[in-house]
């Protein structure tokens, strides 16, 4: 073999095995985080600290999760590594409790990255940080005040009415429904409708423009999954290298939609009693609520109070329809499933829901809502 072609493998060999020994190195320091500061942790591997199985794909994150949860058993905080970075588990429902509501104020950095240029529906309130996260969440808090929701609580009636002569008239025919289909298209009428003003009725058009486009929000592919471990990893690197969290077509049909919406309303002079109607509100004054609220909606920069971009209305509005439809569906469904596994349970709910109604002459109100406790407790898992 060639001299010159051996002394190559040679350091190659040799400068690899050397920046092995440093990264084991500093994975082997950077492990030590947690015991230095007399915390309980989970034992980690190296190089992916506590989420190897997960990455490799040999369990799921929720079980992987789960382990980590159920291995600091005793304890009301405990760590865990992902990769080299030391991360916090907290288990202690008064902490947590602490830290959700009474301390938020320090706590309201999720980690995550946007960028509100070239990803403009990544900068909604989930990802915000600082002083932003806080001047967006002093304007957004009245919007959810039970006055607000009442106010707003007949288009979800409306969609109801719509979901329940959908099944009555898929038992007339005897068909065989998929209830988590049936309440994702449920759950979608009313958040398009909530959010932006569009009425779907996917329940009647399964392949609604809006609803395809909202599948595309949760398509995975290889390059999703690439992007999401980037975020995950390291929110720095994904903002310096432009990782776009939203896909650009799903950016550009949100954006769209929302401008159209707001042009239309304002030209025509047209108010609904929605969520889009109160962030279209935000544009032209920093709250709807300042006097109670007793918040600061200034700009950093000017230190004048301002209103919402049609841009961050459009986040805001992505953010209700991305993080509600999923979850409220999925939760909707395993409620059922469990109530078919527990008739006497059902028979309750059913006897509580048809006394609440008839108490107030057979219509769904949002007082009505408010009295069915056992209902509440039922979705709740109480």
């Amino acid at each position: 073999m060639n001299t010159t072609l051996v002394y190559l493998i040679v350091v190659l060999c040799a400068a690899s095995l050397g920046i092995y020994i440093v990264l084991y190195a500093y994975f082997v320091y950077s492990y030590s985080y947690w015991k230095k500061k007399a915390v309980a942790y989970t034992e980690p591997s190296f190089p992916f600290g506590n989420i190897g199985d997960a990455l490799l794909q040999r369990k799921s994150c929720g079980l992987i999760f789960q382990e980590i949860y159920n291995g600091l058993e005793g304890y009301d905080l405990g760590g865990t590594y992902v990769f080299s970075r030391p991360t916090l588990v907290v288990r202690g429902p008064e902490m947590i409790k602490s830290i959700l509501v009474k301390d938020f104020i320090h706590f309201h950095d999720h980690g995550t990255y946007f960028d509100e240029e070239s990803d403009p529906l990544s900068a909604h309130l989930f990802m915000l940080t600082g002083q932003r996260w806080r001047s967006l969440r002093t304007k957004l808090t009245p919007t959810f005040t039970a006055g607000k929701i009442k106010m707003m609580f007949q288009i979800l009636v409306d969609c109801g009415n719509q979901l329940r002569a959908h099944v009555k008239q898929s038992a007339a025919n005897g068909d065989t429904i998929e209830v988590k289909d049936i309440l994702a298209k449920f759950s979608t009428d009313i958040i398009a409708s909530f959010a932006f003003g569009v009425q779907c009725n996917c329940l009647q058009n399964p392949n609604a423009e809006f609803r395809n486009w909202g599948r595309k929000i949760f398509q995975t592919s290889l390059k999703t999954g690439i992007r999401d471990l980037a975020i995950f990893l390291s929110p720095a690197l994904a903002s310096v290298v432009k990782i776009p969290f939203v896909p650009p077509d799903v950016t550009e049909y949100f954006k769209r939609m929302v401008m159209e919406t707001i042009k239309y309303r304002e030209n025509e002079n047209v108010t609904r009693n929605d969520f889009l109607q109160l962030l279209m509100q935000l544009k032209s004054k920093a709250s709807l609520d300042m006097e109670k609220q007793g918040g600061d909606t200034t700009n950093p920069q000017s230190g004048k109070d301002v209103g919402l971009t049609e841009e961050q209305i459009a986040a805001q509005a992505f953010v209700f329809f991305a993080a509600g439809f999923e979850t409220s569906s999925t939760t909707m469904s395993f409620c059922l499933y469990e109530l078919a596994l527990n008739p006497p349970i059902q028979e309750y709910v059913q006897k509580e829901i048809d006394a609440v109604l008839k108490k107030h002459g057979n219509k769904i109100t949002y007082e009505a809502i408010q009295e069915m406790v056992y209902l509440d407790n039922t979705i709740s898992g109480k």
